[in-house]
């Protein structure tokens, strides 16, 4: 029966061969043009939803599979079996189930974005994804009709990752209509330009740069909310300088950070952990409702008149108490002599100064008699 259908699908094949070259040349298109338009049926799906049973696998996998070589790991069969046969994983309290699923689902999102391990593997995983967006771009064309560029270069001048253009259909004809460039020179302008930004798999998550991103991500927010393009930031009088001038709030600070100036975080794990929840905006700014604003403000009233400090008050001079000399305003006379421009001094000499010069007259008449008989 294996023999009879192998051969059944081995004719199959030629003939749907056969017929594609026969549209192709009737058409006038390739026989991959064809090939695609038979094969460009895409399957979406989301992600599977994590259920305890998952969580419980993952960290029974965990504890027993972490110190094994590979090859001699437990399979899956052989983990549900342990599962089910471990009490301690029976009887879950609800804080015990969170837990769990809380881990998984922080591995799989550590999973998706966590940085490669070197460049070879970044440069193995760009190809791959690249070359599958490109076949869903493609299969997304014969569908829809729709047009799409897609450019992908490196991001520091160390790395080995390839960089790639790709234009469905006629798509690298609108760079040379519209911007009178080749998709070949956008490319490698776009190329030098990430390259300038130097971050590499080592440098792109440094404590200064992931401490910029969190700072621009904090003020990009608060200038979102508010609409005031030129505010900043307080933190030492966030209560009343944020909060209570502006009615806006930010929620869902990380615990275990400190609330700082991103500036003032010393370490890469907690400012790192700051900047993918803003990211991810399980840290976001948002405005409060009058009611909060008023609660706010009779809270802040209590903390004053308990003696609290609500506001802290500016650094003072280094210098502050100690006289200074201020220079005197200078007067009319004494401006206008210093603006003025030093005089040219006057070589003297004693023959000139015998010689008279010619007077003139005091008054001159105008000729309007002459003019009258111009006219």
């Amino acid at each position: 029966m294996t023999k009879r259908l192998h051969d059944a699908v081995v004719k199959h094949l030629q003939e749907q061969k056969h017929a594609v070259e026969l549209l192709s040349r009737a058409h006038n298109v390739t026989p991959k043009y064809v090939n695609d338009m038979i094969g460009s049926q895409t399957k979406y799906h989301t992600a599977r939803k994590i259920h305890l049973t998952n969580a419980l696998i993952h960290a029974k996998a965990k504890e027993m599979n972490s110190d094994q070589p590979i090859g001699s790991r437990y399979t899956l069969g052989e983990l549900r079996e342990m599962v089910a046969e471990d009490p301690q994983m029976k009887n879950l309290t609800r804080d015990e189930k969170t837990t769990y699923v809380s881990a998984l689902r922080e591995h799989r999102e550590q999973k998706v974005s966590s940085v490669r391990a070197n460049n070879i593997a970044a440069a193995r995983d760009v190809l791959v994804t690249t070359e599958r967006v490109i076949k869903e771009l493609d299969d997304l064309r014969v569908r829809t009709g729709t047009y799409a560029t897609v450019y992908v270069v490196r991001g520091h001048i160390n790395d080995t990752i390839q960089s790639t253009m790709h234009g469905t259909d006629n798509s690298e004809d609108f760079w040379e209509d519209v911007y009178d460039s080749p998709m070949a020179d956008v490319l490698r302008q776009y190329e030098q330009w990430a390259c300038t930004q130097n971050q590499n798999l080592n440098e792109r998550d440094s404590l200064e740069t992931v401490r910029k991103q969190a700072r621009k991500l904090i003020v990009q927010g608060l200038v979102a909310v508010t609409g005031k393009k030129d505010i900043m930031m307080n933190y030492n009088n966030y209560n009343t300088a944020i909060i209570e001038t502006y009615a806006v709030k930010l929620v869902g600070w990380p615990q275990g950070v400190k609330f700082i100036s991103p500036s003032n975080i010393g370490t890469v794990g907690e400012i790192r952990k700051l900047r993918d929840a803003l990211k991810a905006r399980t840290c976001y700014w948002a405005a409060l409702t009058p009611a909060e604003v008023k609660l706010h403000t009779a809270e802040l009233d209590a903390c004053r008149s308990a003696g609290q400090v609500v506001r802290q008050p500016r650094k003072k001079r280094s210098d502050a108490g100690v006289a200074r000399k201020r220079k005197a305003p200078p007067t009319t006379g004494q401006a206008h002599k210093e603006n003025r421009r030093p005089s040219k001094k006057v070589k003297k000499n004693s023959s000139a100064q015998h010689r008279e010069a010619p007077k003139s007259a005091e008054f001159i008449e105008s000729s309007d008699e002459e003019e009258d008989e111009g006219e």
